[in-house]
């Protein structure tokens, strides 16, 4: 009783099977695998293509591209930073990376020359007047005192590029500022060659504040037109310093010529300038390997481009900051005094042979009939 009903069930699921496979064979003959079938349309024998002639046929290839984006001349980060929140239009400066020498702006893109009186920070932490990054052919660097009137390099050399260190007021915001008042001219002289590197004019002219005037301004050559700093400036031969890369703005002789100091010496008196020179040469160097004698006409003013300041790395002015600023020497300005032409390159003695040769290769002795006289008159009166 229980297998009564399986001989018919097993009848029915034959019958059914036999169906289906009726089926899938018609659909198998047919080529359509049971699958959906899609209609295609009735001249696609004629759209078939022979073997033999796919080599004379043009190959087109489709490639999926990009929509171009629109060249805007800077990548697609920056585009998006400058981009804010509510689409408003941002400006920004791109600074053109100078060469070794310091200074190349590409000659099709304009520069933009800064005044002196825009307050940035120096690397050495003190408010630095920022003076931009275009091209500068002179500056005068000097530092004063508050008693000292600078104000004459401005209204009276409009063509120089003005860099004025107040040394003992770190108030004033007319004039850049020190790390400390030591050194005498050596710690504004430093400064600038330390802050600005990277951005020294062609010609740089490091001379005292002192105007003109005797016995203040008693160093300034030549010493006609009451020792005046302006027409030291203005008689200044630029093609000579381009040339020789250091000039000593000073040719009288005495003091410093023809031979000053001799480090070599085993027995100094208490403050001579030799004991600190050694120590600076030691420090520099790391020997004690002296020149027999150094010689230089005072009193550290002098002319040096910036492609001589160059040949040393800024490191080697740093570690000269070094030395200033930690030394016991009294008088480490002085010291400076017979070593600014070293560290320019010169030879331990720098001494010209005769005035009357030294003054007009570093003035213009024929640069107009007054200034001609005053000069012929003056070298009339040296004695060589």
């Amino acid at each position: 009783m229980l297998n009564s009903g399986r001989p018919g069930q097993i009848k029915v699921v034959a019958i059914a099977i036999s169906v289906l496979l009726m089926l899938w064979l018609s659909k198998l003959n047919a080529g359509n695998y049971l699958l959906p079938v899609r209609e295609v349309s009735g001249d696609w024998e004629q759209k078939k293509v022979n073997i033999e002639d796919s080599a004379t046929m043009p190959i087109v290839e489709v490639v999926a591209t990009p929509t171009p984006i629109p060249e805007t001349g800077i990548s697609i980060i920056e585009a998006e930073i400058l981009i804010s929140e509510d689409d408003e239009p941002t400006t920004t400066e791109t600074q053109t990376p100078t060469d070794g020498n310091g200074s190349s702006t590409p000659e099709d893109e304009p520069t933009e020359t800064k005044s002196v009186g825009d307050s940035t920070q120096s690397p050495t932490g003190e408010a630095k007047t920022s003076i931009g990054k275009a091209k500068h052919e002179k500056a005068v660097i000097m530092g004063k005192t508050w008693k000292e009137d600078a104000t004459w390099v401005k209204e009276k050399l409009p063509d120089w590029r003005p860099v004025i260190y107040a040394v003992d007021s770190r108030t004033d915001k007319d004039y850049l500022h020190v790390l400390v008042n030591k050194g005498r001219e050596s710690m504004p002289y430093l400064t600038y060659l330390i802050d600005f590197y990277d951005d020294l004019s062609d010609i740089n002219v490091f001379i005292h504040a002192h105007e003109n005037g005797y016995p203040r301004a008693w160093h300034n050559d030549p010493q006609n037109a009451e020792y005046s700093a302006v027409k030291m400036l203005q008689f200044l031969r630029l093609d000579n310093i381009r040339e020789k890369g250091y000039v000593n703005l000073r040719c009288t002789p005495n003091p410093g010529c023809p031979a000053e100091l001799h480090p070599q010496g085993q027995f100094f008196d208490k403050g001579s300038i030799e004991i600190g020179w050694k120590k600076l040469w030691g420090h520099m160097y790391g020997n004690d390997s002296y020149p027999e004698s150094v010689g230089v006409a005072c009193c550290a003013q002098f002319a040096v481009t910036k492609q001589k300041i160059h040949e040393q790395p800024k490191e080697f002015y740093e570690k000269l900051m070094d030395w200033l600023l930690t030394t016991d020497e009294e008088d480490a300005g002085r010291v400076f005094e017979y070593f600014w032409h070293i560290i320019f390159g010169m030879s331990a003695v720098h001494c010209d042979k005769s005035y009357s040769d030294c003054v007009c290769e570093v003035y213009n002795c024929t640069a107009g009939a007054g200034k001609r006289r005053s000069l012929n008159k003056l070298l009339m009166k040296r004695v060589v």
